[in-house]
């Protein structure tokens, strides 16, 4: 018998391989637990940015949300975000609409849509994934191939919520690792238009991050609000935010300037005399506007020259 010579063996064994993948691709197409979640590369027909985290339709095409509430409507990347702003806000979301995790396309009223938790598949913002299905059916199907408990909307908000002291806690330790958020540095680091350290205000610095991944720091929100007015003051180029974060003024903590509530009036001074003071929770500044005079604004409501009104 003649033995095959190593190029033969090669080929034989390119063939062999080639042939097992093929007859496996259908098996993990098909697949419900292996579903690619988020999506890479983002698909370009899911428009969208999460106002509470900064990510992008997009790719959470899945697990993505739509409400609405007293400052207007949103969508959000998922039932952690969803719960997070109606604690931040005060109250319950309205007419919540869900993606269906195998149908991301199709939005349904989550009050009538079955969810798995805590399946093998992927979830958002979570390592207990919550993801949507049209019916109970369904959703049972798909728990018994991905393990997972079936609940309803009401059930699955609920311990969204429950979840969330723990998930925002590593959440955020992972974006200051990963480099999402970039603590400015004393003596180094300047604001992006007074050129005051940003370091040396614990509670009113705030970042925006650019497209090109470039951090702009600032001392406090009177300083991001006029450079929001007019970037090309600033820099040399047209800056287009990705994400921007300010300091919540109670815990000092990173938090969403989109999702943040504004004390803008108020007798507390900041950085730059009278500022935007920001605050996570609507309740918070709410009191404290009753403590220290002022009105609460939401993002949109706010820009530099309602902020120098009131000097």
């Amino acid at each position: 018998m003649r033995l095959c010579s190593r190029r033969e063996f090669n080929l034989i064994a390119l063939a062999v391989i080639t042939l097992v993948l093929l007859q496996a691709g259908p098996l993990l197409a098909d697949d419900p637990c292996a579903v690619q979640h988020p999506f890479m590369p983002p698909k370009a027909e899911f428009v969208g940015q999460c106002p509470n985290c900064g990510m992008m339709r997009g790719m959470w095409a899945r697990t993505w949300m739509e409400f609405e509430n007293s400052s207007g409507k949103h969508g959000v990347c998922s039932i952690h975000c969803l719960a997070h702003m109606a604690i931040k806000a005060g109250e319950k979301p309205r007419s919540v609409q869900t993606a269906l995790y195998m149908a991301p396309e199709k939005m349904v009223p989550a009050n009538t849509a079955w969810f798995v938790v805590g399946s093998k598949a992927k979830g958002t913002m979570t390592m207990n994934s919550k993801i949507a299905f049209p019916s109970k059916d369904e959703a049972e199907a798909f728990a018994r191939s991905c393990e997972g408990k079936v609940s309803s909307f009401q059930d699955t908000f609920a311990l969204a919520r429950a979840d969330l002291p723990k998930e925002n806690a590593m959440i955020a330790e992972k974006r200051v690792k990963d480099g999402k958020i970039i603590e400015p540095i004393d003596n180094k680091d300047e604001c992006a238009v007074c050129r005051m350290y940003p370091a040396r205000y614990s509670k009113h610095k705030c970042q925006l991050i650019d497209k090109d991944k470039k951090v702009h720091h600032f001392c406090s929100t009177q300083c991001l609000f006029r450079f929001l007015g007019n970037p090309r003051e600033f820099v040399n180029n047209d800056t287009k935010p990705a994400m921007i974060w300010v300091t919540d003024y109670q815990s000092g903590s990173w938090i969403s300037a989109k999702t943040a509530y504004y004390l803008v009036g108020s007798r507390i001074q900041g950085p730059m005399g009278h500022e935007a003071l920001a605050f996570d929770k609507n309740a918070e500044a709410l009191s404290t506007a009753h403590q220290q005079g002022g009105d609460v604004l939401v993002f949109s409501e706010v820009g530099i020259q309602r902020i120098e009104a009131k000097e």
